[in-house]
């Protein structure tokens, strides 16, 4: 695994994207969660294919108004009233505002601050984008439930105005594959030519977590893009699914 300033990929969270109901999700917690950050991705079902290739050109839906529709239609009993709302006005629209994804992100916030949580601290990760810190690892019995909470905390109030947000921002083609998104979005941002593709990105975060150490061998940066451009990308990996730590983030004290 990489000792660079992100050590440690949260996953490829596509997740918590949308494993909503999934209690479940508090092992991905548990075994991550010294993190804390499991992301909220950017999600909007299956997380797409995860071999890096292509998927012929898929997307989840042909526009941000189609895929609100299908959030009200999957999910929409499961939101808060106030989520709802964003949520049908997307659909009306066919866009979403940062005050409306900041709001659902402060509601997330307080729902897991009346459970009992001493502060929960999100990091900008650039292009408007948030993502939870890491916190200080707790009992497993605390992680367990940690997991539980947040589930559902996030579908309640910020699960699907994330999503339609996070796909806004980085993903606005809808690409279903994963890592043929992040491809898309570092094209679309100027940091990559225009022949980079999934396979290829893929093939370079493998790379960079196995075997990528700036103290060891810092010449041997394994991405297309260049070295002091990685803040320009992560907004591209958050947007989609690919949430890594940065050691300079600040700590949650949640107990």
């Amino acid at each position: 695994m990489s000792k660079s300033k992100h050590m440690v990929l949260v996953g490829v969270i596509v997740i918590m994207q949308r494993l909503r109901a999934v209690v479940a999700a508090a092992a991905i917690v548990a075994a991550a969660m010294l993190l804390g950050s499991c992301g909220m991705p950017q999600g909007t079902g299956d997380g797409g294919t995860n071999d890096g290739t292509a998927s012929g050109g898929e997307r989840w839906a042909s526009s941000l108004s189609e895929l609100a529709q299908m959030r009200l239609d999957l999910y929409g009993e499961e939101m808060s009233g106030k989520q709802r709302a964003v949520v049908e006005s997307v659909v009306e629209s066919g866009e979403i505002s940062a005050a409306d994804y900041e709001s659902a992100l402060s509601d997330y916030r307080q729902c897991m601050l009346d459970l009992g949580y001493k502060e929960i601290v999100f990091v900008d990760v650039g292009k408007g984008l948030k993502v939870e810190t890491v916190h200080q690892s707790g009992t497993a019995e605390q992680e367990m439930k940690y997991g539980e909470d947040r589930v559902a905390c996030s579908a309640l109030h910020s699960l699907d105005v994330e999503t339609l947000y996070e796909n806004q921002v980085g993903n606005v083609t809808l690409i279903k594959d994963q890592y043929d998104a992040v491809a898309d979005c570092l094209k679309r941002d100027g940091l990559v030519d225009g022949s980079y593709t999934g396979k290829q990105f893929k093939a370079e975060l493998d790379e960079y977590h196995d075997t990528y150490s700036p103290d060891e061998n810092p010449g041997a940066w394994p991405y297309s893009y260049a070295q002091d451009r990685e803040s320009d990308a992560v907004a591209c990996k958050v947007a989609n699914g690919i949430t890594e730590t940065d050691g300079t983030w600040p700590r949650e004290q949640l107990w």
